[in-house]
């Protein structure tokens, strides 16, 4: 693709588009490009993009190739960045600090607003936005009435994954600070805001001073949990073996050595006796435990039903 370059008095008067053959570069005064106020998701007080736009001033101070930022031109003349806000950054940083740099290449954009997020969040030059910057931008495209499957579709993310981000984009902002400040993590404050709504600010304190206690000093997503059967179903699980085991021939010991030394097969075809009340304790056992694994079932529904429903709330 053949890179074509242009004055700045063309950048207006011909249309900001490529074609197939030729993309076009626009060489203007790199102090005449601007931030349009709350557009870019970056939060400039996070060390690492601190140090990321410092890391951009020294490439311009020492004359290395950094990419053209994508920028396009207001009705009024203005020229905005569009992706790259952290080099427009560095390079004021170095035109600051004394480095001369007259022209700065650039590529223009034409589209709506909702594409420039689109390109914002997608865009794979320099430092990833942090979680919840992402979380940001998506509502934004959902305030310029993108649904969660749009958005999906756009970011190449689930729909799930989509709305929980949403509800993290309008938690409070005590939770919000939480995870800003690397105390706990987002896939943390997410299952807290599911779990505990409102009120999940408060629970993520008191779990990080738990976790803080255990000489952790971050809070992330809790693993799984094991299913564990209540006291009262342990007890009746115990009593059906109990009663079973009393019934257990004399000779157990003797015909389980004997079984062992047959084969697989041989042992699937062989038949033995037991007693009526050895059936009926290992039946009740069983019985009990079919019951203790249905009741997770449905509890575990319930707390995935009310998931669903915060995340569908926040959408």
């Amino acid at each position: 693709m053949a890179f074509v370059v242009k004055p700045l008095k063309s950048f207006t008067a011909e249309a900001q588009a490529q074609d197939n053959r030729k993309l076009y570069l626009y060489q203007i005064d790199p102090l005449l490009v601007e931030e349009e106020d709350g557009f870019n998701l970056r939060y400039y007080d996070d060390p690492k993009v601190i140090a990321h736009i410092e890391a951009f001033c020294d490439s311009f101070m020492e004359e290395r190739y950094v990419p053209p930022m994508v920028v396009r031109a207001l009705d009024d003349g203005r020229i905005v960045v569009i992706e790259g806000h952290c080099r427009r950054r560095g390079l004021r940083m170095a035109i600051a600090r004394g480095a001369r740099i007259p022209l700065v290449s650039v590529i223009p954009f034409r589209g709506n607003d909702a594409e420039r997020v689109e390109v914002m969040l997608r865009s794979a030059q320099g430092l990833k936005l942090e979680t919840l910057d992402v979380a940001r931008g998506y509502q934004r495209l959902r305030e310029m009435g993108f649904s969660p499957a749009d958005i999906a579709a756009s970011q190449s993310k689930s729909v799930a994954r989509v709305q929980q981000m949403l509800l993290l984009a309008q938690a409070d902002p005590q939770v919000q600070a939480l995870v800003r400040g690397n105390h706990v993590s987002p896939d943390a404050a997410i299952e807290a805001l599911i779990e505990h709504g409102d009120v999940a600010a408060e629970a993520l304190s008191r779990k990080l001073d738990e976790a803080r206690q255990e000489g952790r000093l971050r809070l992330t997503k809790a693993a799984p949990r094991v299913p564990r059967p209540s006291r009262k179903t342990v007890e009746k699980v115990f009593a059906g073996v109990v009663a079973a085991a009393a019934h257990l021939p004399a000779d157990l010991p003797k015909q389980a050595r004997a079984l062992l030394k047959l084969s697989e097969d041989e042992r699937a075809a062989r038949k033995m006796e037991v007693s009526a009340q050895l059936l009926i304790g290992l039946a009740q056992a069983a019985k009990e435990i079919e019951r203790m694994k249905a009741r997770q079932a449905r509890r575990q529904a319930k707390l995935d039903e009310m998931a669903s429903g915060q995340a569908a709330g926040a959408s």
